[in-house]
């Protein structure tokens, strides 16, 4: 049952429960879309299929974060204009038309038409996906109590992370070794048809009434939140440290086909296996943080990332047993990856003012995003531009210039981590608001 029109409701204790499980369900149907078309295997073995070289498929992964930075803070003064539901909604109907367009690329012939249209419908889709962003967690606002935010950000990860490591899982089964284009495009339209899944229970979830704040105009709430100095130096720490570590997933997987030469199941699985990592991360990221803290986990969290891109740099040769750790290492990165998405997700929601919470979390979420983001973008221009030597000597050994790249990203870090000294609960400064998890 569709709440599009309807009048706001009182959100009771039953009511935010069941909303609670249609967030939930929205999270579950549009993430398997999501997670193939924008941030899996899938799409860039779709890619390279229809003609792409590295530098493009190494592109179709940054334009979501990347529109997700660039459009983000409009996108929330939007959602507070036409409420959360109503611009979320009409924006999935667009985003499942651009999805099927996508699958229907190849159609196009040879060359590089398909390429073009397959760069521009996805940045189609990234744009419209922002809105989705942008009204999704102060939707979540609307109906979730402060004492239930750990835990059910905690269940519904989980719940989204599971439903696409099975899909993609079994998608690897699907496609085989080799596969034919046609099983790829299969791949993607039953991932379309989930993710329209998303529109049917944001539908369903009531507006609710919700204590009435200032009004902020888009000048104004963009001041107040730049005002919120906690909150700034926050989003520029997660700016830089997604610059240095957002590029290593995307880059393994062209990794793995290029040089390691991995079959395309192959492949994809090791894409499950990084989305079982943050369902593994996400079980267990709440009890780290409560036992540790933010500061460690944050500590933490850098260390990994350095020691699995250091590690990735000294792989040089594709063999089962290389596989194998190169699996291991992605699940370790991506268990990483997740704590630090819900640190990321607490620290944003305890540091928004109230009253100005879409325009604060949006304004973190672009500083987040444009770094994940450009993290891709600048890797796959370093890709295509020829500025990486194709191979060079450390003593007798042979790095290629994907070797490169996991060093890079390596230095990276470890310059990323002397921001820490900007993040509130690493060094706290003062008085600040902040709800406590």
């Amino acid at each position: 049952m569709f709440h599009l029109n309807s009048a706001p409701v009182e959100p009771t204790p039953a009511l935010r429960r069941s909303a609670e499980r249609k967030a939930t369900g929205s999270a579950v149907f549009g993430a398997m879309g999501d997670v193939t078309l924008t941030d899996s295997a899938v799409i860039i073995l779709f890619a390279q299929r229809i003609g792409a070289g590295d530098m493009f498929s190494m592109l179709t992964t940054s334009l979501m974060p990347l529109f997700n930075g660039f459009c983000v803070i409009i996108m929330a003064w939007l959602a507070q204009r036409l409420g959360y539901r109503r611009l979320i909604i009409q924006s999935c109907i667009l985003s499942v038309i651009a999805y099927l367009l996508i699958v229907c690329t190849p159609f196009l012939g040879s060359g590089s038409l398909p390429v073009v249209m397959l760069i521009s419908l996805m940045l189609i889709f990234s744009v419209l996906h922002t809105a989705y962003v942008a009204g999704w967690f102060p939707l979540l606002d609307t109906f979730l109590t402060q004492e239930r935010r750990g835990p059910y950000l905690s269940t519904m990860r989980f719940s989204w992370q599971l439903s696409s490591a099975t899909f993609l899982f079994l998608a690897g089964l699907f496609i085989g070794k080799e596969p034919p284009l046609w099983k790829l495009q299969v791949v993607l339209l039953t991932g379309a048809l989930l993710f329209s899944g998303r529109i049917f229970f944001i539908g369903a979830i009531p507006d609710f009434v919700v204590q009435r704040q200032d009004s902020f105009g888009f000048a104004d709430g963009l001041r107040r939140a730049l005002a919120n100095k906690p909150l700034v130096g926050y989003s520029a720490y997660l700016f830089i440290l997604n610059l240095a570590a957002y590029g290593t997933l995307p880059l393994t997987t062209i990794y793995l086909k290029k040089h390691l030469m991995a079959p395309d199941n192959v492949i994809v699985m090791i894409s499950a296996v990084t989305l079982v990592g943050m369902l593994l991360g996400s079980l267990t990221a709440g009890r780290v943080i409560a036992r540790w803290g933010i500061r460690n986990t944050l500590l933490f969290i850098h260390i990994t990332y350095t020691l699995v891109n250091c590690a990735l740099f000294f792989i040089s040769e594709g063999r089962p047993l290389t596989y194998a750790l190169v699996t291991l290492l992605l699940l370790l990165y991506s268990i990483t990856f997740a704590m630090s998405s819900i640190a990321t997700t607490y620290e944003m929601m305890a540091l928004a003012t109230p009253g100005n919470k879409a325009m604060a979390m949006a304004f973190c979420v672009t500083l987040y995003s444009s770094g994940s983001g450009l993290s891709r973008l600048f890797s796959s221009l370093l890709l295509g531009s020829g500025l990486l030597a194709p191979t060079w000597y450390i003593g007798s050994t042979q790095v290629c210039h994907y070797q490169s790249l996991f060093l890079l990203y390596a230095v990276a870090l470890v310059i990323a981590a002397m921001f820490l000294v900007i993040v509130p609960a690493v060094f706290p400064r003062g008085d600040y608001h902040y709800e406590k998890h």
